[in-house]
């Protein structure tokens, strides 16, 4: 190699800043021995030709020349050039259908480039001149890279048509050398791979014969393009997702105990997309678990995937390793979120959360209140297997009866299908875990607090109204919350009015003059409030029959 005198390198150093050189000086570069500085123009030639037409003239037959040098760096350089260069098409497309069957393989990695390079300035010479097939050619290449070249410049060239066409033949051959190509290669492959679909079952269960190696991957990219490309080829046969999680949960927990935050955040953003997951990761909840020092952003993701590894044995240890987090300033909102989930897993979790709940509800922090306040609905709404037994007491017969009895519709059998009714759904309030007094009392004393009405009042109201049966002090915050009506929304004045009307339904002879006052207000107001104010007295009029049905006594306790 040559050495680079003191005034080249000044040249070289301006063109490596980005600086626009006079074109004598790049072509007095490009005629250089040395390779650097010959690599150098060509980049530099590469990024001003389309807007230097002169540099262009001057230097494409320099270009053509090193096109053939015996230095293949030299020839990918200029190949790399050439695909840039405008005017000079038909050369071009002579030096790239040679450089695709190049003995170097860095020439031929530079030529699949430089198509759709070409591509970018000559789309219908690209097309019609055979370099597609050349590239196509490119895919039985021995070298990965050049492989993975071809691809993605043939899914750009061919974009206005769907990308490359991935038919069986080239599906097998590129699942058959994945394991040759980079990481960041491999997912590409993959990814362009869920554009076939196999034909037959016996097809599908040789080509998943090939990702078994993928799917212990310990690359997070390649393992979660794996099992996408799995789930895809396995649309019709979701029994085998269990056999996959099972294979992946091995590599899935290696790269957990990394403890790399984003990649960690990335794997389980992708773990909740799988559905039901807790049989085969439950055993291993331990590589979930949230950590003090986790960025918050991973602490939120953690507190929403630890439910779906929650089993009934490992249940209470999370709520265990879950509850400090319900004071954290970054996370406590998930967190209670999370005991909400956990709680409805089992009556001890039940109540091991309500204890927690119970803690939380007189929290100074009033952002805690209010999202204990939204996530205590649901674990009071849906009791521990309620489900169940309400689909035992209310559709399912009497299997002990006769044909005779299951036909007999008169009259005379109504009173004693009500009292069977009656009787089950007693049966069924007795299998709900009850809510403790010290719960009720923690719920008053949060509901009655003045900062949590003013910033969550809908909720308030909906509580109220929800739970009414159960709190004796909700006439007495509901009017409390009526003081507050010129402070409040419309729509939350419309709440008002619905919290009023449930409240009545439950304590009629402490809430009739409240609800009058409240009907009248919103009357008044109009719009909303006026609108269900309507809606709410037309109810009324029409019975506690059609009220109960249109508003509810209360959510807990409808069967």
């Amino acid at each position: 190699m040559c050495a680079v005198s003191p005034e080249k390198k000044e040249l070289l150093t301006k063109i490596t800043g980005d600086v626009d050189l006079p074109t004598s000086e790049v072509v007095e570069l490009l005629a250089s021995h040395t390779t650097l500085a010959k690599k150098l123009t060509c980049s530099h030639i590469a990024n001003k030709c389309t807007s230097n037409a002169d540099l262009a003239l001057l230097t494409a037959n320099l270009l053509l020349k090193d096109a053939g040098d015996a230095n293949p760096s030299v020839r990918s350089a200029s190949i790399l050039a050439l695909a840039s260069l405008p005017g000079i098409e038909e050369s071009t497309v002579r030096a790239l259908t040679a450089a695709l069957s190049d003995q170097a393989a860095q020439v031929r990695r530079a030529a699949t480039v430089a198509c759709s390079r070409f591509f970018s300035h000559a789309p219908n010479v690209v097309l019609e001149s055979g370099l597609v097939d050349g590239l196509y050619d490119s895919l039985r290449d021995s070298d990965p890279i050049v492989i993975s070249n071809a691809i993605i410049s043939l899914d750009t060239i061919l974009k206005n048509e769907g990308g490359i066409v991935i038919n069986k033949n080239i599906a097998h051959y590129l699942l058959g050398r994945i394991l040759q190509f980079s990481d960041c290669n491999a997912v590409y492959i993959l990814t362009l791979l869920l554009r076939y679909s196999p034909k037959t079952d016996e097809e599908i269960f040789l080509l998943l014969n090939g990702l078994d190696e993928l799917l212990s991957s310990k690359a997070p990219a390649v393992l979660v393009g794996c099992i996408k490309l799995f789930l895809h080829w396995t649309e019709k046969h979701p029994h085998l997702k269990k056999d996959m999680l099972e294979m992946i949960q091995t590599p899935m927990c290696k790269i957990l105990s990394r403890n790399i935050p984003e990649t960690t955040f990335l794997i389980l953003s992708f773990l909740r997309t799988l559905g039901e997951i807790r049989d085969v990761f439950g055993p291993h909840f331990k590589y979930f678990l949230v950590r003090a020092k986790d960025p918050g952003y991973l602490k939120t993701q953690k507190l929403k995937v630890l439910p779906l590894v929650s089993t009934k044995t490992n249940v209470c240890s999370l709520i265990e390793e879950v509850k400090p987090f319900c004071s954290d300033y970054q996370s406590f909102k998930e967190a209670v979120c999370c005991l909400s989930e956990l709680a409805q897993l089992s009556v001890s979790a039940y109540r091991l959360c309500v204890n927690i709940f119970i803690v939380l509800l007189d929290s100074p922090t009033e952002k805690v209140v209010i999202a204990t306040l939204e996530c205590l609905i649901s674990v009071l709404s849906s009791p521990v297997c309620r489900s169940e037994v309400l689909a035992i007491s209310t559709e399912s017969p009497d299997p002990l009866a006769s044909p005779e009895e299951k036909g007999n519709c008169g009259i005379e059998n109504e009173s004693s299908k009500n009292d069977i009714v009656d009787s089950k759904k007693e049966a069924v309030l007795s299998t709900v875990p009850d809510i403790p007094q010290d719960l009720i009392s923690a719920l008053t004393r949060a509901l009655s607090r003045r900062s949590v009405q003013e910033t969550a009042p809908s909720l308030v109201l909906y509580i109220l109204g929800a739970m009414s049966a159960f709190l004796q002090c909700s006439p007495d915050i509901l009017e409390n919350m009526s003081s507050l009506s010129s402070d409040i929304s419309d729509f939350s004045h419309a709440d008002l009015v619905t919290a009023a009307a449930r409240i009545f339904l439950s304590r009629p002879a402490q809430t009739h003059l409240i609800l009058a006052s409240i009907l009248s207000n919103a009357f008044e107001i109009g719009g909303a409030s006026a609108s269900r104010a309507a809606l709410v007295y037309a109810a009324l009029l029409e019975g506690p029959k059609s009220a109960t049905s249109l508003l509810g006594t209360s959510d807990f306790l409808v069967i």
